[in-house]
């Protein structure tokens, strides 16, 4: 899977036992990291359910991006990676000693660490919304996962009726299953509002007001409430600290990624930073 979150932040999964065609098929996705129109970023690789490396993947992987090392040497800012368990752990680990990237890499157990090292530590959402497409694609969705892909704005039109309808099953029985997972429709309906509002704060010329309405709130003062219940924050503090992370963001690495002393970060103007 490859996905583009923002401009700023590109990412990639596998899983299973990838063979060299499916590898060469994946390499072509890849190719959007270095268009002509994109911008530095920060990329996320999730390795955590790869399985085992194909010794032909494995070289066709290294060749497609040692072709493309100077765009990525201009583009990329730095990486975080998911590792895997066993073999692959160390396959993966052997990898930059080929491909020799010139940003700050990073290497860690859970995708929760990643974000935070890049310094997208609010993006939880985008983490479930990766494992849902990744369970998904390995024939593994439960029930839950299957109704957090029901619940999208405008989430005043999706209640317990219609998405069971949607799921093909009955109320009741849709209960029960969350049930069975731990969960519920309320608290599930309550955290894609969340999710929804995350997005939307992300734009500055969307007012609270027009959020709260499109994420199903009955008015604004139950969104801020609801939002500071499940968040710790009001949205207007959530906006303006992501905003600001954003613009520090976009300045370079974050200071994690200096600190790593993974090597120099080279810029578009070809000068080196350490």
């Amino acid at each position: 899977m490859v996905w583009c979150a923002d401009p700023g932040f590109h990412g990639m999964a596998l899983w299973g036992r990838p063979g060299e065609p499916e590898i060469r098929h994946l390499c072509r996705f890849l190719d959007v990291e270095v268009r002509r129109e994109a911008v530095p970023h920060a990329s996320l690789v999730d390795l955590r359910r790869l399985e085992s490396v194909d010794p032909l993947a494995f070289v066709a992987f290294v060749d497609h991006l040692q072709a493309r090392a100077p765009l990525y040497r201009e583009l990329v800012t730095c990486q975080a990676r998911v590792r895997p368990n066993g073999l692959p752990d160390a396959l993966v680990a052997g990898f930059d000693k080929l491909v020799r990237p010139s940003h700050p890499v990073a290497v860690h157990a859970s995708l929760g660490e990643a974000l935070a090292w890049l310094g997208r530590g609010d993006r939880s959402g985008l983490a479930e919304e990766l494992d849902a497409i990744v369970a998904a694609a390995m024939g593994e969705l439960n029930c839950g996962q299957r109704l957090r892909r029901v619940l999208v704005p405008p989430l005043s039109e999706v209640t317990l009726d219609s998405a069971a309808r949607q799921l093909g099953l009955s109320t009741r029985t849709l209960q029960r299953r969350l049930r069975d997972e731990g969960t519920s429709f309320q608290a599930e309906h309550a955290a894609a509002q969340v999710r929804a509002a995350q997005a939307m704060l992300r734009d500055p010329a969307l007012t609270l007001t027009t959020i709260a309405l499109e994420v199903g709130a009955s008015s604004l003062a139950n969104f801020s409430t609801m939002f500071r219940r499940r968040t710790g924050e009001a949205p207007s503090a959530w906006r303006r600290r992501v905003r600001g992370a954003a613009e520090a963001g976009a300045r370079g690495a974050p200071a994690g990624a200096r600190d790593a002393g993974a090597g120099a970060i080279e810029d578009r103007g070809g000068g080196r930073r350490a």
